[in-house]
């Protein structure tokens, strides 16, 4: 982790099930970047199957319509999963908008959204 450093120490990005989202810094490119901590549940049960999977098959796909994982790097008994940093994603700017979203915006999430899906299920 020594490429890495978190900016947000007291407050995470975001949090899920399996991980929290920090933004980082990455020192040698001096470009942000997204820490995802994985939560390594025992010392005896290694890495989950669920985040191998995610690692697997972000590793092979290159699209803009879906992040980037740029590395992964393992610190004691943490894992991070390093992606290109999104300031903004879709729950953030819907949240925004006290109205319903207009047509156009709707019809470019919505195409933008299918298109990665799409480069997935054709990979």
């Amino acid at each position: 982790m020594e490429r890495y450093q978190k900016i947000e120490k007291n407050g995470a990005v975001g949090e899920g099930t399996y991980g929290v989202v920090y933004k980082g810094l990455d020192l040698w490119t001096k470009t942000y970047v997204a820490l995802k901590r994985i939560k390594l549940e025992t010392e005896d049960e290694g890495i989950p199957c669920t985040t191998l999977r995610e690692i697997a098959v972000l590793r092979q796909l290159r699209h803009p319509n879906i992040v980037e994982l740029t590395d992964v790097v393992q610190q004691s008994w943490r894992l991070y999963l390093v992606f290109e940093f999104v300031d903004q994603d879709l729950k953030k700017e819907m949240d925004k908008h006290s109205s319903p979203l207009p047509y156009d915006t709707i019809r470019s999430y919505t195409f933008q959204m299918l298109e990665g899906i799409k480069f997935c299920h054709n990979r």
